[in-house]
């Protein structure tokens, strides 16, 4: 249980110490959509995270959405019909024509489809939930609040605890402008957009690398040369690819920082830490939270 290392500390630590002190050929887990698709626990939910918390999966990648009546939810679709049940009047309406009342009405359905008891999560509980618990990457849905969303971190205190994720130069630089304390994940196709973001604004020392599938080893080596920490997928689809042969995680996370997978347990159970790499963490973290005092 990686989460554990962090038990001794008076303070959670920062996600920029987290990946500062990472060992060197081992990666985090972030679970995609805040879940693993093939458990009974649905997607952007409470009892995900809680399940998450207990595995010890460090991240969770989640989508932030706003209704008609201005709540902040967990949601990653438009509409509810997909991935939810409960009345029919409300099922064909948009989250932007629903309130939190009736959203409260409807029931979340699992990765395989299955009705569970679970329903949406007010992205102010989550953040209740998570803090000092689980690193949050932040999906900005279309109809969320950049601005609104950032606020609602920084009163809960976990600005620290977050990855905002942007996926243009211009979205990047807005939240750059809202939390320049707070981590960006910023896509990084080739290793000349690190200069090309700081050009337009980004500080390097807040950027965390978007690579997609982790397969460019140009930008990996860029990545790594500039102390910017790596981000790669490996989602359903590109596991479906790989055919009926189980992707090696630990092959697949070895040159990257964090591995964001639709099958988060099977990822964090290959990409556990050894009693010498968990110590290795933990006296970093000592060393480093002793020098900010």
């Amino acid at each position: 249980n990686i989460t554990s290392s962090t038990g001794d500390f008076t303070s959670f630590p920062s996600v920029f110490d987290v990946f500062a002190c990472k060992p060197a050929d081992l990666a985090f887990v972030a679970a995609h959509r805040g879940t693993d698709l093939s458990s009974e626990f649905p997607e952007n939910s409470l009892a995900s995270l809680r399940a998450l918390v207990d595995r010890g999966v460090m991240f969770a990648e989640v989508d932030v959405a706003k209704l008609k009546d201005g709540t902040l939810i967990l949601f990653h679709d438009g509409y509810w019909v997909m991935r939810t049940d409960g009345p029919k009047v409300i099922l064909k309406k948009s989250l932007a024509e629903t309130d939190w009342d009736e959203a409260q009405k409807l029931l979340l359905r699992d990765g395989k489809g299955r009705l569970t008891a679970e329903r949406p999560s007010a992205f102010s509980d989550v953040l209740n939930f998570s803090k000092d618990k689980i690193y949050l990457e932040i999906d900005f849905k279309s109809t969320s609040d950049e601005k609104q969303v950032i606020d609602a971190i920084r009163e809960a205190e976990m600005i620290d605890q977050v990855i905002l994720i942007a996926y243009t130069p211009a979205q990047a630089l807005r939240l750059h402008k809202f939390a320049p304390d707070a981590m960006l994940s910023v896509g990084i196709n080739k290793p000349g957009d690190i200069k090309a973001l700081q050009v337009y604004g980004i500080s390097k020392d807040k950027m965390a690398g978007w690579t997609g599938k982790g397969d460019n080893p140009q930008v990996i080596e860029k990545l790594r040369a500039e102390g910017v920490p790596i981000l790669a997928a490996s989602f359903l689809a590109f596991e479906e690819r790989r055919g009926t042969k189980p992707i090696d995680y630990k092959a697949f996370g070895r040159p990257v920082d964090l591995v964001v997978s639709d099958r988060a347990f099977t990822a964090q159970k290959a990409l556990a830490f050894s009693a010498n790499d968990k110590a290795a963490y933990q006296a970093c973290l000592t060393s480093r939270a002793s020098k900010a005092k």
